[in-house]
Parts: C-alpha cells; structure tokens; sequence
C-alpha cells in the first residue's frame, strides 16, 4: 500500500514531525516515499490550526490543571488484555477516556472534529491487523497515539522507523531520556490530560498504553493519589502474540529502513527485553503502592469471570458505581462472545529465551514453564 489513510502519523504536528525525520536522518525507504510525502504535506498544511487549537485550548488546559482527578491506569504489557479491560472499563459513565477521533488527530482534533469523525470511522475501520478487533468511535484508544502526534519520544515510532529502533524503546523507560527530554515528556503529557479532562466534563481518566508499565515510577511522581489496575497473562503467548503484532502493525506503518539482520530475531529480543525490564521495575515499586492504590489478576482469571473480577477490582480500588454500570459491562461482554482469539506456535528459539529472561515474571505469577505443559 504506497498511501495508508489510516496511518497514525497523519494526525502529527509538522514540528514534531520534522523531529522524527531528523532522528531518522530523512531515510525513507523508497516504497513509503508516498506516504512519507503525504504526511509530510498534511501536517504542514494542518500545522496552522495546531497552533490555532492550542491557544484556543490553552485556558481551559491551565484550569484543569488545579483540578486533575488521578487517572486509573491499567497496566500490562502489549497482548495482555489491556484493551479488553479499558473497553469494559469505559462502559462505566463516570470515566472519561481518549476517543480515537481526538486522540490520533490530538493538534487539532478539538477545533476540526466536524471534518474528522467521518473520515476516521472510514480509517480505522480494519486497523488492528493483529487480531480480530476494530477500532470504533466509541470506544477508548491508547493515549500514546496522542503524544505520537507532539513528541518523538514514544515507543510507536519504532514501528514506522525500525532501523532506530533501540533510541524508542529508550523512549519507552523515561528514566533512560536526557533530563530536558524527560521534563517536555512529562509537561507534554499533563497538558495532554488536561485537555482531554477538561473536553469531558472533568471526569476521571481511564487510561490504557502498555508503555506505561514502563513508566509507572514516573507516573507516580506525577499523580501521587492515582491508582493501578495490572492485568497479567501467560509469557509465551503475550511474548508471541506482541510479535506477530509489531510486525503485523510494521507492515502498515513502516516508512524508515529495517535494521540488519533477522527482523523476527531482532523483535523477539527487543520484546523479551522490555517485558524483562518492565516487570522487573514493576515489582521492585509493588511495596510502595498505598492500600487501595493497586490491583492485579490473571487475564485467563478475567475473560473467564468478567463480572466477578470488575467486582473485586472495584472493592480494592474502593470505586463505586459498579451495580448502575453492570448493566453496561454485561452488555459488553455478551458483544464479544463470539470473539475468536489468534493462535500462534512457538519456536524451540523463543521457548528458551522466555525460560531465561522471564523465568522470574513465571515464578512469581504461578506460570509453568513451557517445559512443564502440554501446550500452550
């Protein structure tokens, strides 16, 4: 495909935009060379009006500042049933959360959203290559697509220039950025919450972006009172189904050059290095979690009970709400019942990588080596 309407980079500020080319050093593989000029053009023409929605939405971003609610995060890694749970999530009124439409078009989403639902229900129809989920209008998005649009520091753009792949996924740990860059990380991402809080009548945030794993000492920094909603799954699935979804996603995305050597090889220890790190983060900060603050369970748990596990998890979180939404969740749950999951085979190669860098993440959720199972 020479031109992807549903790329994600066509919503990009021409500034941020110029970054990203510049860390790429402008290499653009010649097949994207239309689509590199498409957003190239879109976001210089569109660069006027977001700077325009900036100034409009600038009062209102100060304002909320003072009155930011603490999200909910839900935490996991990629393919772990993140989006699952924030889409049940979101059927409970209280929560606002990041609609597609503002969320990919996020410079100028406020001022143009007359123009843009249209066209993205047209766009992202069918942009989820990796599994047999759609994208729709009503249903939340992950925020990361936001900042995509304002910052290069997002772990996204490593699927649109794979040749620098490893400066993104420094982007992911922002402890690994330079202190200016961490501090217009952090200053980009609260005025993005504001902005989304203050269009939505102020409610609290539900937010999904598996990058956050990575990022929950930051968060926590920045929104003390916040709480955490874990969802975790078995390692060589999670590990197999997040590769065949970068490079699904790849396929469609990709404008810079792919690094040397073997792609899949290349994926499977960037992937099994971040779930690493993430994970290893994640517990050393577990006992500095306040009661109430944090909650986590299996996703084999969850899609079996949905209703007994959203009960649990707002009991510990002390959330109320959760009877006058069950209606809602029910609803949603008897939607997806005849959702069928991917099923993947897993090489002797990445067996043994899952068994030595994850066997810690196995131990401590009760997980079985490969070894140890009939299947998977």
């Amino acid at each position: 495909m020479l031109f992807n309407p549903s790329h994600y980079l066509l919503g990009c500020r021409f500034d941020n935009w110029l970054r990203l080319l510049w860390r790429d050093r402008f290499r653009i593989r010649p097949k994207s060379l239309v689509m590199a000029g498409g957003i190239t053009l879109t976001s210089l023409l569109l660069y006027p009006m977001a700077l325009l929605e900036e100034a409009v939405c600038s009062p209102a971003i100060r304002r909320e500042q003072e009155k930011l609610k603490p999200p909910i995060f839900v935490l996991g890694h990629w393919r772990s049933g993140t989006t699952y749970l924030q889409n049940l999530l979101s059927r409970d009124p209280q929560f606002a959360w990041t609609d597609p439409v503002r969320t990919v078009t996020y410079p100028y989403g406020k001022l143009m959203k007359w123009l843009m639902v249209p066209i993205q229900r047209a766009c992202l129809k069918d942009a989820r290559p990796m599994d047999n989920l759609n994208y729709e209008l009503n249903l939340p998005i992950e925020e990361t697509f936001a900042m995509a649009t304002i910052s290069p520091h997002s772990i996204i753009h490593m699927l649109a220039f794979p040749w620098v792949y490893k400066d993104y996924i420094k982007a992911a740990f922002s402890e690994d950025l330079p202190e200016k860059d961490r501090r217009e990380w952090r200053r980009k991402y609260r005025r993005m919450l504001c902005k989304f809080s203050a269009a939505q009548g102020s409610k609290r945030l539900l937010l999904k972006s598996p990058d956050n794993t990575a990022k929950v000492a930051e968060l926590m920094d920045m929104f003390p009172r916040a709480q955490y909603v874990n969802i975790y799954r078995d390692p060589y699935v999670t590990v197999k189904s997040t590769i065949h979804m970068f490079l699904k996603q790849m396929e469609r995305i990709q404008l810079g050059p792919l690094p040397d050597g073997d792609l899949e090889e290349i994926l499977e220890d960037a992937i099994v290095g971040i779930f690493k790190r993430m994970y290893t983060e994640l517990f050393a900060l577990m006992p500095k979690f306040k009661p109430g603050q944090f909650v986590e369970f299996r996703y084999e748990d969850f899609v079996q009970k949905p209703e007994d596990t959203l009960r649990l998890m707002y009991r510990k979180l002390d959330l109320d709400g959760y009877e006058e939404a069950l209606p809602a969740f029910r609803e949603y749950i008897e939607g997806q019942k005849n959702y069928v999951k991917n099923k993947f085979t897993i090489s002797p190669r990445l067996r043994e990588k899952i068994d030595r860098e994850l066997g810690f993440y196995l131990e401590h959720y009760g997980y079985p080596k490969y070894e140890d199972r009939e299947a998977v």
